[in-house]
């Protein structure tokens, strides 16, 4: 592996990682867990091989407006989660022995949302003639375990946290929706 295919890698690992931190404050099974890892791994690997296709018919719709509809995703499903934490602290709930998941709709949407930037690395890896088959799985593979770390840590973290870990889920998410703007 290149060291350029290893910083691709972690670079758009870096937003699965966050993303599964953040939902991770939550109850994850294990069989929840390798749903959010499969799906943003397949998340990340398509959008790039998409992106590589895309970029050959229409790189510059594509450019001019994916990070502003990551943006206003990820801010949306981080203002309901910041939405959610306050009520249930408003409602007394958060301590509660209730187990609360999210459902596999909001994983899924969370993981798409997530790779949209693996769709313009993919158009420039197009314009640039790159392996997209090699490059893709090794860049899925990545997110499936940022993925995995995240609710990991995620995990420990929360036992600590208590309450306040939901709130700062939220505010990663937005967070991430922001640096979407950056790219």
């Amino acid at each position: 592996m290149t060291l350029e295919l290893l910083l691709f890698t972690i670079a758009l690992s870096v937003d699965s990682f966050s993303a599964a931190l953040a939902l991770g404050f939550r109850h994850f099974s294990r069989r929840r867990a390798l749903f959010f890892a499969l799906s943003s791994g397949l998340s990340e690997g398509i959008a790039t091989a998409l992106g590589f296709l895309l970029g050959r018919v229409a790189r510059d719709l594509i450019v001019d407006y994916d990070h502003w509809i990551a943006f206003f995703l990820l801010v949306a499903v981080g203002a309901h989660m910041l939405l959610e934490a306050y009520r249930d602290t408003r409602d007394g709930s958060a301590g509660e022995e209730e187990i609360r998941v999210h459902g596999p709709w909001k994983i899924l949407f969370v993981s798409a949302i997530t790779s949209i930037d693996s769709l313009g690395v993919g158009v420039s890896l197009g314009l640039v003639n790159k392996p997209i088959a090699l490059y893709s799985l090794v860049i899925g593979a990545g997110a499936f375990i940022a993925t995995y770390l995240g609710l990991y840590l995620a995990r420990r973290v929360s036992k600590r946290m208590g309450g306040v870990a939901e709130l700062a889920a939220g505010l990663v998410l937005i967070l991430l929706g922001v640096k979407m703007l950056t790219i």
